[in-house]
């Protein structure tokens, strides 16, 4: 993704420094959960760097949010892992926290979802089987952490989501945004009451009823994703859960009851009404065009009861590699990279040859959030 050319007169913005290391700004790319969405690029005296993304606090003063942000930083210093994203740095200028992390140039899984919907495909089955792959990997390692004293952190992202979900220039996968995870961090701040985090469009059953929740509910958040990917359906917009949704009465108490900290693409008490009219068997329908194994695999992983989905992201990630395996050929970054091409290429044609926008992060007003909606 290359930066727009700037402009010979303007002076560079420069955020903060550290040390010998200065932060200018790019562009405001928007909101998340406990802050604003900066990209930024090093400076090293007269010296140009990479960039990076900066999560700036929008309201220095709430203290809730501060704190967010400082978990964050301290839960992503515990995980050293090639599929989640750094961060670098955590800094307090003017007042307001500012969180340094890894820039993945490249693209999200939301923005190429959007170009397979644009050339009127799903993404291949052995491409959405890397990326889901290389994901589990990483869940697995986080799933996994202990603190200081040899006990479990229970990790859990919270937010898996195609939005979270990057693709390098080089076809590197990485998980980005903790800001939501749950953990046993010491000092972290729990939820209170029925306020949902992340982009609930991708939750799994048990969290929109408020039950306690492991590992394996990131494993279905990455279920959704794998089915959106391989057949262009959202789980929550299946024909089958329409039909089910004409049928349905109002929204009942403990559904109305419920907040959510993200807009999706209905609201919160819908979506808990189209999870609970969810059954497996949509799912064995939906996967009827796809291949067995992956389809084994997909329905495994949107499981309602979470004994009998996959029990760790290790063994999801086996189930994917052994797919790939299956195959007949080795399947990596380099050949990710490669098909990232052909879909991107396709859509161009399949829209008269116009450009598609090369910005992965589009701005939005301060207040509102990134979202994602069923491509169908």
């Amino acid at each position: 993704m290359s930066s727009p050319p700037e402009r010979q007169s303007a002076k560079p913005v420069i955020l903060f420094s550290s040390g010998d290391t200065s932060y200018e700004l790019i562009r405001y790319l928007g909101s998340c959960s406990n802050g604003e969405v900066l990209l930024a690029r090093r400076r090293y005296a007269d010296v140009v760097g990479g960039s990076v993304i900066i999560k700036r606090l929008q309201d220095p003063s709430n203290a809730m949010t501060r704190a967010r942000l400082l978990e964050e930083f301290k839960l992503v210093l515990q995980l050293d892992h090639p599929c989640i994203a750094q961060v670098h740095l955590l800094r307090l200028q003017d007042g307001a926290p500012h969180l340094v992390m890894e820039h993945v140039e490249g693209l999200s899984v939301e923005s190429l979802l959007n170009f397979a919907a644009m050339r009127g495909q799903p993404l291949p089955e052995n491409l959405a089987a890397y990326v889901a792959g290389e994901v589990a990997d990483a869940l697995s390692h986080a799933h996994s952490q202990k603190d200081f004293n040899g006990r479990p952190l229970s990790v859990i992202h919270r937010d898996i989501s195609p939005r979270n979900i990057r693709l390098g220039v080089h076809g590197r996968v990485k998980i980005t945004d903790f800001a939501v995870a749950h953990s046993q961090l010491e000092g972290r701040l729990a939820t209170v009451g029925a306020l949902l985090k992340g982009d609930i469009a991708y939750s799994c059953p048990e969290y929109l009823l408020l039950q306690p929740l492991d590992g394996r509910a990131d494993l279905f958040s990455l279920g959704v994703v794998l089915l959106e990917m391989v057949t262009g359906r959202h789980l929550l917009d299946l024909p089958e859960v329409e039909q089910a949704m004409r049928q349905a009465g109002s929204a009942n108490a403990f559904q109305s009851s419920l907040m959510a900290e993200e807009e999706t693409w209905a609201p919160v008490a819908e979506m808990s009404m189209r999870m609970e009219r969810f059954r497996p068997e949509y799912v064995e329908i939906a996967t009827r065009g796809l291949s067995t194994p992956m389809r084994d695999i997909i329905v495994r992983a949107l499981r309602r009861d979470p004994a009998e989905r996959f029990q760790s992201g290790l063994e999801l990630r086996d189930a994917l590699w052994d797919f790939l395996g299956g195959q007949g050929r080795c399947f990596g970054p380099r050949e990710a990279q490669r098909e990232i091409a052909l879909v991107r290429a396709e859509a161009i044609r399949r829209n008269g040859g116009a450009q598609l926008p090369e910005e992965d992060y589009p701005s939005v007003p301060p207040g509102m959030t990134l979202r994602s909606k069923p491509r169908t």
